[in-house]
């Protein structure tokens, strides 16, 4: 983009220049005409760019295409007085055109484009501008439409604006550069060089002009008039620059609100600036008594809608230093929270890896015997025995899930069909109980990529413990008051996205019992409950709060004004989803990132692998497998299955002895756990990847902790057959029958 925007910018120059030089440079039309094609293509070219920005580079292009577009009227104005109207008068109706055509650009430097702003401060960056428009049309108004009213003595008016335009060029130029010195990003830099060089030009095209005309020598159609057209031609090589950067959106962060003095220095300086500049005037100055006493006069009447201004940006600054404090004090208190629960959660990842290795002794020895077809009596106490087994497992799970260590299954999901999904699961006790349910949901949400069965999950979890509330109210088991106690129940359900553009709001509200205010930073604990004992473990809301975390949101609870409790989901919403929110009115859902379609059968537990077809040996043999576990009742176990299945079975406990066994013999299948003493899971199957590179795909783990970040890496990049303790025998015989080619895939379920 920038060699053509620069090609076609050399060619515009030279044939302008060819064409002037033939006619004798005299052609005024020649020179109007061709000075009105630089500001509207620059004016283009940032239009386009800003279509595909976002955030401040986005505002600070639309600024540029607007300076672009009020320029090029200013100078159809110009061209209409020119050739239809014999000349352009001194006092002419384009001047306040060509001077208001800086503030766009003024206020373009002033948002610094490289540098994201967070959008409390959007309305106070605003009112900057406000001051500095109402300071440049005082200054205007001062210097030359008071002489054009008053004196109408062409000649002041003339040198007066001609000096306020080469002050506000010169003003451009220096802000440019110093916007261009004081940025950090090479691709920005070079950006804000090429803009801050044709601002410079444009001040020393102003300065050029000036000086022609003052001789005499300026005519329409002369060479004189690349002053006026060079500018733009480097302007919009900084825009061709923005396209081959990618410069679509802020490579940093606006200043912390530290930095933010609550009266900026420039409201400051422009309210001292008015009077200071009237009186300055008035003593070296040499004007009518008119002209005074009219300046005197618009001195007074632009104090006071600056003044308002000053005094609504004081009020919005500490109206913002208000809400950063409280934030600031939310934040610490969730800072806090987070490392407490971090702690217990590294705390409880790691029981649950241990209570992992016992349940699978007693889950797989339960199958064992039952498969076995043993008396009706005993069938029931083993039906009882791995019920119970699975059971503690799923507690394992929600332990694990509290410590953010589980993979979630993920796809765009319209958040209202989230929420009428747990509903339903709800929906039949909370009418049994005589509860109302009151839905409020907002329209044309944007689309989430969440786990749609988890988060409803935490919905019905919540619903759960509104339904708790009230029954508990209802039954005079609190002291709250702020329900009667015999008021019908009322559970209530609302999504939004007005006010927090960057998140999806979702609140359960009761009627209920309230929290007790000492509870209300506990209540995400794990193991703490309000209920009584044996009606809860407390896990319910922690795990809520893993969930929720885990999709990088925020779970938060709190008492109802009116009484009752109001806990409140924040999930955030991505960039994709925002783009795609047109999508989902049509009902059009957007695929989820790509992923590695390794596994055949996928699971949050376990995940099998189908062989290529030319590593399987289907020759009639038998198969060979070996087992490494430092458990030995769980290697026990599973050579105990696996040589039932047909297959010779070795195993052992020791990672270094197994090392030996696979150098020395041939395997169809590893069972090997993760975690071991001595090598563990991964540097055995290092090991084994050099000496024996063919058994690379012949491995299938076991663990207790495959939702650790580490292990979840290395089975992604081993692609091999994996397994959560406890685990499902047949699962097991079914994985390794896969890959010795003992089944093929499609009898496998």
């Amino acid at each position: 983009m920038t060699r053509t925007v620069g090609l076609a910018g050399a060619g515009f120059i030279l044939l302008y220049v060819v064409l002037s030089v033939l006619t004798g440079q005299k052609l005024v039309a020649l020179g109007d005409l061709f000075q009105l094609v630089p500001p509207l293509a620059f004016a283009a070219l940032s239009f386009a760019l800003a279509r595909r920005c976002r955030g401040q580079v986005r505002i600070f292009w639309h600024l540029n295409a607007l300076h672009g577009v009020i320029w090029a009227a200013g100078q159809a104005v110009w061209t209409y007085y020119d050739l239809a109207r014999g000349g352009v008068p001194v006092i002419s109706p384009t001047d306040p055109i060509f001077f208001a055509s800086a503030i766009p650009l003024a206020a373009a430097l002033y948002g610094r484009p490289e540098r994201d702003r967070p959008r409390w401060l959007f309305d106070i960056v605003l009112l900057d501008l406000v001051l500095m428009a109402l300071f440049a049309a005082f200054v205007y108004i001062y210097f030359v439409v008071a002489i054009a009213i008053t004196d109408g003595n062409e000649q002041v008016y003339n040198s007066n604006l001609t000096q306020l335009l080469n002050a506000r060029n010169l003003a451009l130029a220096i802000w440019g550069i110093g916007v261009w010195r004081t940025s950090a990003a090479p691709a920005w830099r070079r950006l804000l060089g090429v803009y801050a060089l044709g601002l410079s030009l444009a001040f020393v095209g102003g300065v050029i002009f000036d000086a022609a005309d003052l001789s005499g020598l300026y005519i329409p159609g002369a060479l004189w008039d690349l002053g006026f057209m060079l500018p733009y031609v480097v302007l919009c090589l900084a825009a061709a620059v923005g396209f081959d950067e990618r410069l679509f959106e802020p490579a940093e962060e606006a200043p912390p609100m530290a930095r933010l003095p609550v009266v900026s220095l420039i409201a400051i300086t422009l309210l001292v600036a008015i009077p200071a500049i009237d009186e300055i005037a008035r003593r070296l100055l040499d004007v009518s008594t008119a002209t005074d006493l009219l300046r005197t006069r618009l001195v007074v009447a632009i104090m006071i809608p600056f003044g308002i201004v000053v005094v609504v940006r004081e009020f919005l600054s500490r109206r913002a230093l208000l809400l950063a404090g409280q934030e600031l004090v939310s934040t610490r208190e969730q800072l806090a929270q987070k490392e407490k629960l971090a702690a217990v959660g590294q705390l409880v990842s790691g029981v649950a890896h241990e209570l992992n290795n016992p349940l699978q002794g007693v889950l797989g020895y339960a199958e064992l015997m039952l498969a076995a077809r043993p008396s009706p009596s005993d069938t029931e106490e083993l039906t009882a025995i791995r019920d119970n087994a699975n059971r503690a497992a799923g507690i394992v799970r929600n332990l694990m899930t509290f410590a953010g260590r589980t993979e979630s299954a993920r796809g765009w999901q319209q958040i209202n069909r989230v929420v009428r999904n747990a509903i339903a699961v709800r929906e039949p006790h909370i009418q049994t109980a005589g509860i109302d349910l009151r839905l409020d949901l907002a329209d044309r949400l944007p689309l989430v990529y969440v786990d749609h069965a988890r988060l409803e999950d935490v919905l019905v979890n919540l619903i759960q413990n509104a339904e708790a509330a009230i029954v508990a109210r209802r039954d005079g088991k609190t002291a709250m008051t702020g329900v009667p106690r015999k008021a019908r129940g009322e559970v209530a359900i609302s999504t939004r996205w007005q006010g927090q553009p960057d998140r999806i709001l979702v609140e359960v509200t009761d009627n209920g019992s309230g929290l007790r205010e000492e509870d209300l930073s506990r209540v995400f604990d794990p193991f703490f409950t309000t209920r009584e004992v044996g009606q809860g473990t407390g896990l319910g809301l922690s795990v809520c709060y893993g969930i929720v975390r885990e999709h990088g949101g925020q779970i938060t609870a709190a008492n109802a004004l009116v009484g009752g409790a109001v806990f409140t989901i924040e999930l955030p919403v991505m960039a994709e989803s925002l783009a795609s929110a047109a999508t989902a009115v049509s009902g059009v859902m957007p695929a989820p990132a790509a992923r590695d379609p390794r596994p055949l059968v996928p699971s949050p537990s376990f995940a099998m692998v189908a062989p290529d077809p030319d590593e399987l040996d289907r020759g009639q043999r038998p198969r060979r497998a070996l087992v490494v576990d430092d458990e030995e009742s769980n290697a026990a176990l599973v050579r105990r299955v696996l040589a039932g299945s047909g297959y010779e079975v070795e195993s052992t406990t020791l990672s270094r002895r197994a090392l030996v066994m696979i150098e020395r013999n041939a395997y169809d299948a590893v069972i090997c756990d993760v975690k071991m003493p001595e090598l563990s899971g991964q540097e055995l199957y290092g090991r084994v990847c050099q000496i024996r590179p063919e058994m690379a795909r012949r491995f299938i783990f076991i663990t207790g902790d495959i939702d650790g970040e580490d292990t979840r890496e290395f089975l992604d990049q081993s692609r091999c057959s994996y397994f959560m303790k406890p685990f499902n025998l047949d699962r097991l015989t079914a994985a390794v029958d896969l890959l010795t080619g003992a089944r093929p895939p499609d009898t496998i379920g």
